[in-house]
């Protein structure tokens, strides 16, 4: 499988330009002075359709997916996600972790997500699974009656239904914009650190209210500019999802990128664009980890439930 340089090199030099934007940074972030703030559309000449966006994300996380497969620690590798850091602040977990356990901090990422969220005996959608860590977290300590996980790249969805699947647990490729679900099917979705990557966020958001079941939560939590945050949460509220809790955890998730970005950096080919990677896992100095570091973007995390009334209630 070709590394993420060779992959990029596959566009043409205009949606390379854009790509490169998106992945390079692992965000889409738009031009404050380009952009229509109503979703991630790059008003620019040299953007590519949404269907090479989401596209070039696919060829991405294949290629993501397969590295991880070929480590030696690769059947364990279930997080991609940068984890959460006790910093002393207030803490919203109620499974309490050994201090040395697997992925500790990733796996404390999807706890405090979770927080008090009623899940046991309910039907959970996981929007963006990657490797499948938040269903193995949900199902390890949660016991819902059936987990979907949904992700845009075949190989991470191939290896979730190795480690992961199960009589209760499904996982199948899909679109997150385009949710392949009747109306009301759950009564959790969860979406950790993948939001970020859809050219359409408002879609995606449209789509979460419509397949949540009235009284419904929606657990989600993501790294975005503090502009496209406040969008985001206006158009949630907008569809029909009220906020309960809404939380910065930008600096649990800095401590944590400090406490293990740069280990997980061993775990990819060492041919690839170190730039790249770097961005990708927030290791410290990368522009992602100062574009936290600076406040240009805030890392949130939300709880929010559907009222009734809302669409596909």
């Amino acid at each position: 499988m070709a590394d993420p340089r060779a992959r990029l090199q596959e566009l043409s030099p205009g949606q390379r330009a854009a790509f490169a934007r998106l992945v390079a940074k692992r965000r889409a972030i738009p031009d404050p002075d380009a952009a229509d703030v109503s979703g991630f559309v790059l008003d620019t000449a040299a953007s590519p359709d949404h269907a090479e966006v989401k596209a070039g994300y696919r060829r991405f996380y294949n290629t993501v997916s397969a590295q991880l497969d070929r480590d030696l620690y690769g059947d364990f590798s279930f997080f991609l996600n940068y984890g959460f850091a006790s910093d002393g602040s207030p803490e919203l977990a109620t499974v309490p972790l050994p201090e040395h356990y697997i992925n500790r901090n990733s796996v404390k990422l999807v706890l405090e997500l979770v927080g008090d969220c009623p899940i046991e005996g309910r039907r959970v959608l996981d929007v963006g699974c990657g490797r499948g860590g938040t269903a193995h977290v949900l199902k390890t300590f949660f016991k819902p009656a059936h987990v979907t996980g949904l992700d845009l790249s075949p190989n991470a969805v191939a290896f979730c239904r190795r480690a992961h699947g199960d009589a209760n647990t499904e996982f199948i490729e899909g679109d997150a914009e385009r949710l392949p679900f009747p109306d009301a099917t759950f009564d959790v979705a969860t979406n950790v650190e993948s939001s970020h990557s859809y050219p359409n966020i408002h879609r995606f958001h449209g789509e979460i209210a419509r397949v949540l079941r009235p009284g419904g939560h929606f657990l989600y939590t993501d790294a975005l500019s503090l502009q496209q945050t406040q969008a985001a949460i206006g158009f949630l509220q907008h569809v029909g999802l009220d906020v309960e809790r809404d939380r910065d955890i930008t600096p649990n998730v800095l401590l944590s990128c400090d406490q293990i970005a740069t280990v997980r950096v061993q775990a990819f080919d060492a041919g690839n664009d170190q730039d790249l990677v770097a961005n990708f896992l927030a290791t410290p100095g990368s522009q992602v980890y100062v574009d936290l570091q600076s406040g240009r973007w805030t890392y949130r995390m939300l709880k929010l439930r559907k009222r009734s009334g809302a669409p596909g209630a």
